[in-house]
């Protein structure tokens, strides 16, 4: 009985010791907080590379915002989710085209996010109706959060 008592104790003390360093990467069932103000990058590979500022609110792990480029003529919405440090959702593009066009579509993205940073992707890029200009390929967005 003793014997017993003596390993549950040990085995009790060996499970409630740690480390007191916080985790560096966000734990399973944390949602990370991505509302606010980001500024970064659009590439695409079939476009020139544009500047682009977001801002976002988020109510749980739901994400809203807009977007615009300040380097072309490009704007939209953002709608999706954050799953722990993950983000799936949908960009909005709309913009005109030399000769007067209104070039329209949608891109469904997906990427890593942090307090800090953010880099989506998407493969098949801007879906939309036909536009004279080409949209947007194999895009990757990168972001950092703005102070």
């Amino acid at each position: 009985m003793r014997v017993a008592l003596i390993v549950c104790l040990i085995v009790g003390a060996a499970a409630c010791g740690g480390s007191s360093v916080a985790p560096s990467s966000l734990s399973s069932g944390t949602t990370a907080s991505i509302a606010g103000n980001w500024h970064g990058t659009i590439a695409s590979s079939n476009n020139d590379t544009a500047d682009v500022d977001i801002a976002l609110t988020q109510s749980g792990s739901d994400v809203r915002g807009t977007w615009k480029s300040t380097t072309v003529l490009w704007t939209g919405d953002v709608s999706g989710a954050v799953g722990g440090s993950t983000f799936n959702g949908q960009f909005t593009f709309s913009g005109t085209a030399s000769n007067g066009t209104v070039c329209s579509g949608t891109a469904t993205v997906a990427g890593a996010v942090t307090a800090s940073t953010m880099t989506l992707t998407s493969a098949s890029g801007v879906v939309g109706a036909a536009c004279p200009a080409p949209l947007p390929t194999g895009i990757t967005i990168d972001l950092r959060r703005q102070s």
